[in-house]
């Protein structure tokens, strides 16, 4: 299906007017039902381009049968709800879905056509998986931070090989192109490159510094159809694009409160059309602190086309989003979601790490404008909590200054979200003590909504009983 190229290479000054309408005015109803309005973006009067389909967090979602009441009594209630707790990674295929779920340390797997909800693995070598990469054969990819190496399964879930143990690193992502296996290395700041079948090193990308072609806190990548490649940096806040050769060729975005700018970009994938969506999961801390928990997509000139989510359990909202992955080849599946005569291209799907929809499924595509719902009149925005208004010629007009009190609680608000970043990070890394610290004094702050704290008590949790196992004891 074409797409309106028209829409697209509007610039970005039409693009952060429709970001800051969707912001400040709400970009789709409020309730989901059976009946309710359809969840679109961006707002109107432009021509909507998605719609906010669905959400997975368990079998329930799938229509499988749970328990019966005679089960119940007899057998007593589960210790432990089966379904999602703290989703990073994700692949489809085959009508599945992998869940990389970091608060279990596992692969879920919800099979859509069979309505079933499972574990790739027992295999308890693999400790935390973090993302997944599935090739076109069924041949598995998962990158485990903690354990330090990328484990490999057939199509059948078996375990055949394990790479890159040897080479010392701590792999976030990671993506297979022709006979090599990229990974995104905490360690070292740089992408690896091993072949697929050895795990022997072929080649290093990029560096770790403060240079502007250099990264400081490498995150997540994605290969486009031109065999670009695409990393994004958590701490600079920007995306490096390197060619097919590995030769860095730019950076995209900047950091910034701006609605077309980054705070935190995690994962990221790149369309048909070389559009590139990447997450941006900066958290809201503190009632004086802008969240940016959103999808954002750009295209190539590095232009805002559109951004979608918003924090919040409403329909379509993001809670510390963390991927994004795009999918061709299973429209079928969630065609009965779409409002009636959409024409829809692709799925989106994003995880997010607490709240109730623990991976959003949006389509893109055409949609009829009168499926949209009736506007309503948006609630002015207040200084405090949102970021500056752009002005038509894209500009930021600078915000006035409020109370003092509100200057230290939006202060205290940054320091609290900082000390959240390098905890996770300090998680990922097996720096357990430092994280559970920082996890500690994040929840006593009393400034993070409570399904954050419940995610940071499971993280404890999780640190208690590893430390009190030792060093190399299985969990």
């Amino acid at each position: 299906m074409s797409v309106d190229n028209l829409y697209f290479s509007r610039g970005l000054t039409l693009a952060v007017g429709l970001a800051a309408a969707c912001l400040f005015g709400g970009c789709g109803s409020s309730q989901q039902s059976s009946t309710a309005s359809p969840v679109l973006y961006p707002p109107a009067p432009e021509k909507p381009r998605l719609q906010f389909l669905t959400s997975l967090s368990g079998p329930a979602d799938l229509g499988a049968a749970g328990p019966s009441g005679l089960e119940r009594f007899v057998l007593g209630e589960a210790q432990q709800k089966e379904g999602i707790t703290t989703p990073y990674g994700l692949a489809m295929t085959d009508g599945k879905l992998y869940v990389c779920d970091v608060g279990k340390r596992r692969v879920e797997v919800l099979d859509l056509r069979n309505k079933s909800f499972g574990y790739m693995t027992e295999d308890r070598r693999m400790v935390n998986p973090v993302n997944i990469f599935i090739e076109d054969n069924g041949t598995k990819y998962a990158a485990d931070t903690t354990a330090g190496a990328v484990f490999v399964f057939d199509a059948a879930n078996t375990l055949q090989s394990i790479l890159g143990k040897e080479l010392k690193i701590n792999p976030i992502d990671v993506a297979i192109r022709g006979q090599y296996c990229y990974v995104t290395d905490f360690t070292s700041n740089q992408v690896v490159v091993m072949d697929k079948t050895t795990g022997k090193e072929i080649t290093r990308i990029g560096e770790q510094g403060d240079g502007d072609e250099q990264f400081k806190l490498i995150s997540d990548l994605a290969f486009g159809p031109d065999g670009d490649l695409y990393v994004t940096d958590k701490l600079k806040a920007r995306i490096f694009n390197f060619d097919a050769s590995g030769k860095f060729k730019r950076t995209i975005g900047r950091r910034g409160d701006n609605i077309d700018e980054l705070v935190r970009p995690k994962g990221i994938a790149i369309d048909r059309e070389n559009r590139i969506w990447v997450v941006c999961a900066g958290v809201s801390i503190g009632a004086s602190v802008w969240s940016t928990e959103v999808v954002k997509i750009y295209d190539q000139q590095g232009r805002l086309l559109l951004f979608f989510g918003r924090p919040g359990n409403e329909p379509g909202n993001t809670n510390l989003p963390a991927k994004v992955i795009l999918d061709y080849n299973h429209v079928d599946l969630f065609k009965q979601y779409a409002v009636k005569g959409a024409r829809i291209e692709f799925l989106v799907f994003v995880s997010n790490q607490y709240g109730k929809g623990k991976v959003n499924v949006y389509g893109f595509g055409e949609f009829p404008v009168s499926s949209r719902p009736k506007e309503t009149a948006p609630a002015p925005a207040t200084q405090k909590s949102s970021p500056a208004q752009p002005s038509q010629a894209g500009a930021s007009t600078p915000q006035t200054a409020g109370p003092p009190n509100d200057a230290l609680r939006a202060q205290r608000g940054k320091e609290v979200a900082d000390l959240y970043y390098r905890s996770v990070d300090a998680y990922h890394a097996g720096r357990l003590e430092e994280a559970r610290a920082g996890f500690q004094k994040v929840i006593e702050s009393g400034l993070i909504p409570p399904a954050m704290e419940e995610t940071l008590k499971g993280y404890i949790k999780d640190i208690d009983g590893r430390l009190a196992r030792g060093p190399g004891v299985p969990r």
